[in-house]
């Protein structure tokens, strides 16, 4: 193993590695844009380069193997003004409005010129213009002016989604980046391009202007929208002075884990930070009178279910009960559900909702069919053995056999795609859901009861490859929701039971 020494610090690295890479491991940060560590190393930007003993050149980083007994400078004199002149180099085009730019606070360029820059500009010649909120595609929109060719996207595209989405065109002064002749991007990664690009060239249209980055907090949890459970990082802001919407919650970004999504997340589960803040959100118990669903407190919520489902129990038995639990929901959640409804009240009607879509979209980079995050957490918690199919459930309840059908958890698909549910409607039954968003099935309910979504309540999601990973939750709930072992634990209360989930 090449054993090498950077900045007076030594290290061994694997053979192939680079000077880069080495001085990653050793938290020496060398300036960087065209590199990234999941993408191919190209050297264009020069920003990298350093100075190494025995070589009459500065060399560039990303691209120099590590060679034993090489000693590396990253911060001589010489280092510092070669990054100053390809700063200058950069900038000779590029706008300086810093404080308009959605990327200020964030961008490579404006932290580079402030370390290593403040230089009095010598281009006395005009600025070349070049196009301006350009709409390269749904979700993306590109200021060539700002862009430092540093292809980043272009070879995201094609190593990572491996399909050719943009290119480079031109050449020298003239090049610039942009779709191909009649494209429009769209891809369902496109997403990544915005937090690959190390300036303010791409912008994502969702975020564009709707908070300064540091006025944001961040929190780490987990993608709720599919199996494969990425690692993501929560932006956002629930109290500020200057709140331009209600929102509160900003943007989802993928956060670094080898063993699930690499740097990377897919442009569903990054957009449904939506859903957080959504209309659509149930801020308060409902009940219903007559045909309207009307607003009660947790106390007459909690004290009228547990009412119901005594009386179900009393008059015809657990038999006539029937739960669904939705993949949706934490580890936790499913623990305290099996425990108050199996174990106490005895229900075997018990179903973890509807099988996957054999023809929903999957590939081979991270999204799975199973667009709900835990039903490998639901098996191990002990209620997909044996468990009802949902639509026997559902049918079963419609024909009046189950009098009372529980349901916990959000149909993440029908989120997702604006789908409707089986039908539910003209049953006699009682129909007591526990969830967060409201749905067509609500007009079958007797009550809802509004729960917290999983990263404002924290817990455990299993995916699909059976690895647990466990997450705080980020945001307080939503208006007067409750996390859903907070319910369980007040309903298992009331209904005179010790069943640990409190």
């Amino acid at each position: 193993m090449p054993k090498l020494t950077i900045d007076g610090k030594s290290i061994l690295v694997e053979p192939g590695s680079t000077v880069m890479q080495a001085a990653d491991r050793l938290g020496i940060l060398i300036p960087r844009f065209c590199y990234h560590p999941a993408l191919s190393a190209v050297g264009s930007c020069r920003m990298c380069m350093v100075e190494i003993e025995r070589l009459p050149k500065l060399q560039t980083a990303c691209t120099t193997p590590a060679v034993d007994g090489m000693v590396v400078h990253t911060e001589t004199d010489k280092v510092r003004d070669a990054r100053r002149s390809i700063l200058e180099f950069l900038l000779i085009n590029h706008p300086i409005d810093c404080p308009v730019c959605d990327k200020t606070g964030e961008c490579f360029l404006q932290d580079y010129y402030m370390e290593y820059g403040l230089y009095t500009s010598r281009y006395l010649e005009e600025r070349w213009n070049k196009r301006k909120v350009f709409i390269l595609g749904p979700t993306i929109v590109m200021d060539e002016e700002r862009c430092v060719l540093c292809s980043r996207c272009v070879r995201f595209f094609e190593e990572v989604s491996k399909v050719k989405r943009l290119g480079i065109f031109e050449r020298s002064a003239e090049s610039y980046l942009s779709t191909y002749p009649g494209e429009v991007l769209k891809d369902p990664y496109c997403g990544n391009v915005v937090d690959l690009c190390p300036v303010g060239a791409l912008t994502d249209r969702d975020f564009r202007f709707e908070q300064r980055v540091w006025m944001l907090k961040h929190g780490d949890a987990v993608c709720p929208f599919c199996a494969r459970g990425c690692n993501i990082t929560v932006d956002y802001n629930e109290k500020s002075d200057i709140q331009i919407n209600d929102r509160r919650v900003y943007r989802f970004r993928p956060r670094y884990n080898p063993e699930v999504n690499g740097y990377w997340m897919c442009d569903t589960g990054r957009y449904g930070y939506r859903a957080v803040d959504s209309p659509e959100r149930i801020g308060e118990p409902l009940m219903r009178e007559g045909k309207r669903m009307i607003p009660v407190g947790w106390e007459t919520m909690i004290k009228k279910t547990a009412l119901r489902i005594r009386e179900v129990i009393d008059q015809d038995g657990p038999e006539c009960i029937g739960l669904i639990v939705h993949p949706s929901v934490t580890c936790e959640t499913a623990g305290a559900a099996k425990r108050l409804f199996v174990e106490h009240l005895g229900v075997r009607n018990v179903s973890t909702g509807f099988p996957v879509d054999p023809s929903a979209y999957e590939d081979d980079i991270l999204i799975r069919k199973d667009r709900f995050p835990n039903r490998r957490g639901l098996e191990q918690a002990g209620l997909a053995a044996g468990e009802k199919d949902a639509e026997w459930i559902l049918g079963a309840w419609a024909r009046g056999e189950i009098k009372l059908l529980y349901m916990i958890g959000d149909d993440l698909p029908r989120l997702l795609n604006k789908q409707k549910p089986s039908p539910l409607f003209g049953a006699e039954g009682v129909l007591i859901l526990q969830k967060s968003t409201a749905g067509p099935e609500d007009e079958s309910a007797r009550m809802i009861l509004p729960s917290a979504m999983s990263l404002e309540e924290g817990g455990t999601f299993i995916n699909f490859e059976g690895k647990a990973q466990q997450f705080k939750g980020v945001v307080s709930p939503f208006g007067e929701s409750l996390g859903s072992g907070d319910i369980l634990a007040r309903l298992a209360q009331a209904l005179g039971l010790d069943t640990g989930t409190a």
